[in-house]
């Protein structure tokens, strides 16, 4: 397995008027590896996550996916070139089947559909087969192959979390940013999202940049942890290095969830 940083964010800062949700934050994600961001409430984890995926474009610093900058394109381009994400509170159409919400999201990074879909023709036919074909291949891998007919908003909390990182998937991301993955799941719910998430990199061939507040998954799943507090970096390192830290503990963990 590959060592090389595939994602590099250097320098990176955002304003919000006068408040500093990140500041001077450097993070690197290697090639098919899954590393975690951890810190308090309001140090700025999502907004990290933001302005890596292009929902937010950063004041200072500058962003490079596979050497090459990417700091200056926006969110569309950005998960054209295989940056994908999830988000804490789930964005499905509950109206939509399973099927039609990962099919939906494919079809939202394919140029051309739209023209493509009034023109019709061969060529658009098999595109729409092999689109559907490949949500089903992931559905199915994820556990959800029986529920490709039914109703996204009818499935539980953690199927719907299942069906989100399909639909993710489903474009063969070369780095997927998940931001919460465990919030509102049970504990066994929270299992099955451990060892989904740590299959993800050799089964995919892909990164993984995890948001999380749950620690037990975080030391599950990741390979290396980042610490930002205040919007400033804290540490960084192995799991086990990272729990353990005084300044980590103090800031964030407590002594008993350390222990």
């Amino acid at each position: 397995m590959t060592t090389e940083h595939l994602l590099v964010a250097r320098g990176l800062a955002k304003r919000f008027g006068g408040l500093v949700a990140v500041d001077g934050v450097d993070f690197a994600v290697p090639e098919r590896r899954i590393v975690g961001i951890i810190g308090p409430n309001g140090a700025g984890k999502t907004t990290l996550l933001n302005l890596l995926s292009g929902a937010l474009r950063a004041d200072e610093g500058t962003i490079l996916l596979d050497g090459a900058d990417i700091t200056r394109r926006n969110a569309a381009q950005r998960a054209a070139l295989g940056l994908r994400r999830t988000f804490q509170n789930i964005r499905l159409f509950g109206g939509m089947t399973v099927l039609e919400n990962v099919v939906v999201g494919m079809h939202a990074q394919t140029r051309g559909w739209i023209a493509g879909g009034i023109l019709g023709g061969p060529r658009v036919a098999r595109a729409e087969q092999d689109a559907f074909d490949t949500a089903l291949a992931v559905l199915d891998a994820l556990g959800l192959g029986t529920r490709v007919d039914h109703l996204a908003g009818s499935l539980s909390y953690g199927e719907q979390r299942r069906v989100e990182i399909a639909r993710a998937l489903a474009s063969s991301p070369r780095i997927l940013l998940l931001d919460e993955p465990a919030a509102g799941l049970n504990s066994a719910e929270k299992r099955a999202a451990a060892e989904l998430i740590r299959t993800l990199p050799e089964r995919y061939g892909l990164s993984v940049v995890l948001v999380e507040h749950d620690m037990d998954l975080v030391t599950h799943t990741c390979s290396t942890v980042s610490v930002i507090e205040y919007g400033r970096p804290l540490c960084a390192g192995r799991p086990a290095e990272v729990f353990s830290d005084q300044r980590v503990i103090d800031a964030y963990l407590g002594t008993a969830v350390a222990r």
